[in-house]
């Protein structure tokens, strides 16, 4: 006749906001577990837990009521788990293709260089196409100096109005377009430097100066 240790069954109880939480475990076996209005209720539920995995066999039975705690917390963890909300996938940067089937345009402005107050003109940008569908034309744009994500937009729109908006409120054309020439106006450094010519330490007039700075200062403003 060959004796077997009788299985050793823990079970325990614990609070759970305003219910209690009970659990029931065979010592590196099965487990049961659940929740009771009352503590009594969760003693009972708990210890017919212990009966039903001991299968009728003589069994050891011990209250433990800190397994039910740590039991709580680690549903309690999972739960605030599966909560999280993933991270969003990265872009993935890709490289331009040496030879595209197409390309999209943009106009990139024109704008003045604060820093030596020249004006830098505007001027058409491309991007180049990957692929299309029936929907969509895939492109890549510029993320960064070196930089290049996808995107895509809408075919029949592209082609019904030759013309798209893109990501990052980005107009784009089917075909490249024309940027119109901006009329012959001072810039900047035009204008600072007739205000320095008409300064009265260099021979202008007072109201020549202030006429003139007040040109400068409104094209200045506009240009901020």
């Amino acid at each position: 006749m060959t004796y077997t240790d009788p299985p050793l069954i823990f079970w325990g109880r614990c609070r759970s906001g305003r219910r209690w939480f009970w659990t029931a475990n065979e010592h590196d076996g099965e487990q049961i577990h659940g929740w009771a209005d009352t503590p009594d209720e969760a003693s009972r539920q708990a210890n017919a837990a212990a009966l039903k995995l001991a299968a009728g066999r003589y069994a050891n039975v011990r209250v433990q009521h800190g397994i039910a705690t740590q039991k709580l917390k680690q549903l309690n963890a999972a739960k605030r788990q599966a909560k999280t909300p993933k991270p969003k996938r990265q872009q993935t940067m890709v490289t331009p293709p040496a030879n595209p089937i197409g390309y999209l345009y943009a106009v990139e402005p024109g704008r003045y260089d604060l820093d030596d107050l020249t004006w830098i003109p505007g001027k058409v940008v491309s991007f180049p196409i990957t692929r299309t569908t029936a929907r969509r034309v895939y492109y890549l744009r510029p993320r960064g100096p070196f930089e290049w994500e996808p995107g895509y937009v809408d075919r029949q729109e592209l082609e019904r109005h030759g013309t798209v908006r893109g990501a990052r409120w980005l107009q784009l054309f089917a075909e490249a377009p024309e940027i119109p020439k901006p009329k012959s106006t001072p810039g900047l450094k035009e204008l600072k430097g007739a205000m320095a010519a008409a300064h009265p330490d260099r021979g202008g007039t007072d109201e020549a100066f202030i006429a003139a700075r007040e040109r400068y200062l409104k094209a200045f403003r506009r240009v901020a």
